[in-house]
């Protein structure tokens, strides 16, 4: 082969390798041996060419969603991302290669060995929610649907990780669930109320004229006895209306506020020598947002009544702690009685209570955590951003 063939062959390569596929060689008609190296070449130029104009044509895409779309390799590494991610979270392509999916949640949250355990037991795909650090500081919450990736030759190469931006979403469905929350304790208190105003007055009101019966017959035993138990069915009908009154909407709550509320109630609780409850109240614990505070109590109430149905327990030690420092206030709640099989919260039927209290944590964005076992107790832990109490009129 001569020096210049040499040379036209070196050219093509050339400009192959700096991207100008659709150069080709010149094809004599004498079709000789080098004929055919250019041909060959040229062959590989159309190939790359396609294959070039089709990973544009991908790139495109991948750039164009505006899901937030990641690749990770097998150890949960960052291997590639799309436009959207760039433009939402704290990554740039300088800094990609050095992050692993957890760095991009939230304090607290790890997710990588859930998606990787989950996805390894032959489930083609796994959808969970997440919270991610956006720019500015951001919290994004985000609707994660995430798969493995396996190439051509079945070979697994990593997962794919397609992130729905729901923070609007969210917001508006917590929004929904507060406005809920506050129209039904407004339609306690509103019904607490009216009994306290009108039934309330008229027992005792009822109660005082049998009284009064009592002074016009006392040479009659009869009517004296039966007096007697007008009067004691009265004050029984008297207290359990105050009792419900109280479970309707405790009047310490709204005068004196949460400390003060589950103070009482543990009071209560401790005179019927039941169980002793353990419960001091904490001086930082200021008044809250009025619906804050009843969720709280309501929270405090709902693993009190499942802990006399159900517990037979002897001791609850009841915790109220604030966190200046990220303006968060929670509640512990511990029991020392036979506990249960956490599963059964999985089963339709047996978790409405475990759900109602989850709705109530999600309309206040707030977390919660639960943990029992046979035998160990149960324990109920839930945090809330606080809301700052507003003085009504």
């Amino acid at each position: 082969m001569s020096q210049p063939q040499i040379d036209k062959i070196s050219e093509l390569l050339i400009e192959y390798s700096a991207g100008n596929y659709s150069f080709q060689g010149e094809i004599s008609d004498a079709m000789d041996e080098f004929d055919m190296i250019i041909s060959g070449i040229n062959m590989l130029g159309e190939e790359l060419l396609s294959t070039n104009v089709d990973k544009d044509y991908f790139s495109s895409i991948f750039n164009a969603v505006t899901d937030l779309v990641m690749i990770l390799d097998v150890n949960g590494n960052l291997i590639d991302h799309n436009q959207a991610v760039e433009e939402n979270l704290l990554i740039t392509k300088d800094n990609s290669h050095e992050i692993k999916f957890d760095d991009l949640l939230c304090e607290g949250h790890q997710q990588f060995q859930t998606i990787k355990s989950t996805l390894d037991n032959d489930i083609k795909s796994v959808l969970i929610e997440a919270d991610l650090i956006g720019l500015n500081d951001k919290v994004i919450h985000g609707q994660l649907t995430c798969s493995r990736i396996i190439d051509r030759f079945d070979e697994f190469k990593g997962y794919l990780i397609s992130i729905k931006d729901i923070t609007a979403q969210k917001l508006n469905e917590q929004l929904t669930l507060k406005a809920i929350f506050s129209a039904q304790q407004a339609e306690q208190k509103r019904v607490a109320d009216d009994l306290h105003d009108s039934l309330g007055q008229e027992l005792s009101m009822t109660k005082l004229m049998i009284s009064n019966l009592r002074k016009h017959s006392t040479d009659n035993p009869k009517s004296l006895e039966l007096i007697s138990t007008c009067i004691d069915i009265l004050n029984g009908s008297i207290k359990n209306l105050r009792e419900i009154c109280f479970n309707l909407m405790p009047g310490v709550l709204t005068r004196g506020g949460l400390n003060m509320a589950i103070s009482e109630l543990a009071n209560k609780l401790n005179k019927q020598e039941n169980f002793r409850v353990l419960f001091e109240k904490n001086p930082e614990i200021e008044r809250m947002d009025s619906d804050l505070e009843i969720v709280l109590y309501r929270i405090t109430q709902e693993f009190i009544n499942n802990m006399i149905k159900h517990s037979d327990a002897s001791e609850l030690r009841i915790e109220l702690n604030k966190d200046s420092k990220t303006n968060f206030i929670s509640l512990y709640l511990e029991e020392n009685g036979q506990g249960f099989d956490m599963s059964k919260l999985n089963k339709i039927g047996e978790n409405r209570g475990y759900q109602n209290l989850k709705t109530k944590v999600k309309a206040f964005n707030g977390l919660v955590s639960m943990n029992s076992a046979p035998g160990e107790g149960t324990s109920t832990y839930v945090k809330f951003p606080i809301i700052a109490h507003h003085e009504e009129n």
